[in-house]
């Protein structure tokens, strides 16, 4: 049996220091020589003009450069990169005497730095980290080739293993032409994650159709789903192709499925099952072959036990399910995505702003999000708007977003004084659920988000404290 061809991983060094480039170079192949796993090549070069034309030759996907270099300096060397519009990984490497300008390396794009003399274990989890974000942004990059658009593209980007896993699914569903069934809160994602489904489709250059069943009124969805002939209404002076007969080929986005009336349920189960569409006031079906994606942010279950849903187009649209996670499940996600759009909005609104400040980033990480990736967006366009320095601060984002009154005082008052009245058990109770909100959202705000980290810190298995997430950031939603 021959082995199957793994992918290949690159990492380029650049370091003039011949003697620096061997320690590190030896380091990293024993890192990787008992990781079967792996197909892993290292290339090796003295300056940064080096470098860049080794990007050019072949595909690299981390990188590891010295900060002081002659000729091109480390911070040119990541400008070009940011001006080639590359998605690659950069770890920069500097002397203990030049931390300083590692930092500015890292508000210029690089994704970490490690001083030298080198730790082999802090060089460990650092590559390994950086790999895992190399793989991110590969994947996202095969995306964004796909044609997703442009101004939502930066929502499918994310670490977090529940986003990673839906991400998996919808690679996996895209080429298999079977109805799918998108289900999470609004401001989730659904719609760019539908978008995505076709783009990766084998029909992605086919038309693709969104249905918005909570805009159109009841008596106007019919004809704008199947299309109407000339005088089958007041006002219908010629034939008209329904939204269905457009996508013909390609795929329908049927958003908010579980506000179409009742009355259009059975029509659409038609079409499903029949793969016909008969326009309003028509006596002829036409034949369509249209993949349909719908999504909903409700219970479509609880909807068919209370009659408001018909249970055979909840079976025939309950094929594949993806299950889109809120951004309360996705903590490790937040300041990624908030990089995005800070980075978005302040080239749209020419403004400076260029990085999140830790105080920033500890008060988006322990907001419980209740509008998701939609309020995300608005809260950090409108605090780039707001923003006058270059660094985006926690002064901006507390006038955005709303506190929790009960929340802070149970957390941030002395224990005692308002439990007076209650049995001891019963304060007792509430003291310990104070401190535990508050030691959660310190671990998560200390650690930007990342889950494991603040598990490992805590002392706490990572399940075990994932659950302690959903008990107690949950309530505080």
């Amino acid at each position: 049996m021959t082995k199957e061809k793994q992918h290949v991983f690159r990492i380029l060094v650049v370091d003039d220091e011949a003697a620096d480039a061997e320690i590190l170079l030896r380091s990293l192949e024993q890192e990787f020589a008992a990781d079967a796993s792996r197909d892993v090549e290292f290339t090796v070069t003295a300056r940064a003009e080096g470098a860049l034309k080794a990007i050019e030759q072949q595909d690299i996907h981390l990188i590891l450069a010295d900060v002081r270099m002659p000729g091109m300096g480390g911070i040119e060397f990541l400008k070009r990169l940011q001006a080639m519009n590359l998605s690659i990984p950069v770890i920069m490497i500097s002397g203990l005497n030049s931390v300083d300008t590692a930092v500015e390396a890292i508000r210029h794009g690089a994704f970490d730095y490690i001083t030298k003399p080198i730790n082999p274990a802090v060089l460990s989890a650092r590559i390994h980290r950086a790999m895992r974000m190399s793989e991110i942004l590969h994947q996202n990059w095969t995306l964004r080739r796909m044609a997703i658009p442009p101004e939502g593209f930066e929502t499918l980007i994310g670490v977090s293993p529940a986003f990673q896993n839906l991400l998996r699914l919808v690679q996996e569903v895209a080429p298999v032409r079977s109805t799918a069934l998108l289900v999470g809160e609004t401001g989730t994602g659904k719609e760019l994650l539908a978008r995505a489904i076709h783009n990766l489709s084998p029909d992605h250059d086919q038309p693709y159709q969104v249905v918005d069943c909570t805009r159109f009124p009841e008596g106007m969805i019919e004809g704008e789903l199947f299309g109407h002939v000339k005088g089958a209404f007041t006002g219908a002076v010629a034939d008209k192709m329904g939204l269905l007969e457009l996508a013909d080929g390609g795929s329908v986005f049927l958003d908010e499925i579980a506000d179409l009336p009742l009355s259009l349920q059975a029509k659409l189960l038609r079409v499903l099952e029949e793969g016909e569409v008969r326009p309003v006031g028509g006596t002829r079906s036409k034949k369509i072959d249209v993949r349909f994606i719908a999504a909903t942010n409700q219970d479509l279950e609880a909807r068919v036990s209370r009659g408001e849903f018909r249970k055979d187009l909840f079976y025939r649209l309950n094929v594949v399910t993806l299950r889109v996670p809120p951004l309360r499940d996705r903590v490790e996600d937040i300041p990624l995505l908030a990089r995005h759009f800070l980075i978005r909005f302040a080239r749209e609104f020419g403004k400076a702003v260029t990085e999140l400040h830790p105080s920033a980033v500890t008060d988006l990480v322990v907001y419980t999000w209740p509008g998701n990736i939609r309020e995300l967006r608005n809260v950090i366009e409108r605090a780039v708007m707001l923003c006058t320095g270059d660094r985006l601060t926690s002064k901006e984002l507390a006038l955005l977003l709303p506190s929790d009154a009960e929340g802070s005082a149970a957390v941030d008052s002395p224990a005692g004084e308002e439990y007076l009245g209650l049995p001891y058990s019963e304060a007792k109770e509430k003291v310990l659920e104070a401190f535990t909100l508050r030691y959660i959202k310190g671990k998560l705000a200390a650690h930007s988000g990342n889950v494991t980290r603040a598990a490992q810190d805590s002392g706490v298995p990572r399940q075990h404290f994932q659950q302690i997430m959903k008990r107690y950031l949950k309530d505080d939603a």
